[in-house]
């Protein structure tokens, strides 16, 4: 979160916005019953952005975010890479998730299914540099193997 320059006042909504998508089941766009550090990002984005256009006042924050290490900061998740690392990182989870992850039983298997969804992440970003045929054949291998994990803790 930044100001552009010097005349732009400190004050700023991001922040409040932020803490609210740790309590705001909608913050979870994929409904996967968690909210990422990526997703909180873009509820409090998008709050903040509605906060200033409903006061009529001009934006005085910009938010920005870096997760690969370039160090160039972004306001969106790119094809590059960035907003993977933002996505990976869970902040809250909601419902069965929060049962599933606090269950000592259920622990490994909903360990498995974050991984299983990571990696099913990753490969959507190396799509554009494999044979479609070999992309489509591992994204089938994960998808089933989660569907399995997910049918396991469902139980």
């Amino acid at each position: 979160m930044s100001t552009k320059g010097g005349t732009e006042k400190n004050a700023t909504v991001f922040v409040r916005y932020w803490v609210l998508a740790l309590q705001d089941p909608s913050a979870d766009a994929d409904k996967n019953e968690s909210v990422s550090a990526l997703e909180a990002f873009q509820y409090a984005d998008r709050k903040t952005a509605e906060f200033y256009t409903s006061q009529k006042r001009l934006a005085t924050e910009h938010q920005i975010f870096e997760d690969t290490g370039r160090g160039e900061a972004v306001r969106a998740p790119s094809g590059g890479g960035e907003g993977r690392l933002l996505a990976s990182l869970t902040l809250v989870r909601f419902g069965a998730s929060q049962k599933a992850a606090l269950d000592p039983a259920k622990r490994d298997l909903f360990a498995k299914k974050e991984d299983l969804e990571r990696r099913i992440d990753v490969l959507k970003y190396q799509k554009a540099a494999m044979s479609q045929n070999d992309y489509e054949q591992q994204l089938k291998t994960l998808l089933v193997e989660l569907a399995r994990v997910q049918a396991t803790l469902d139980k």
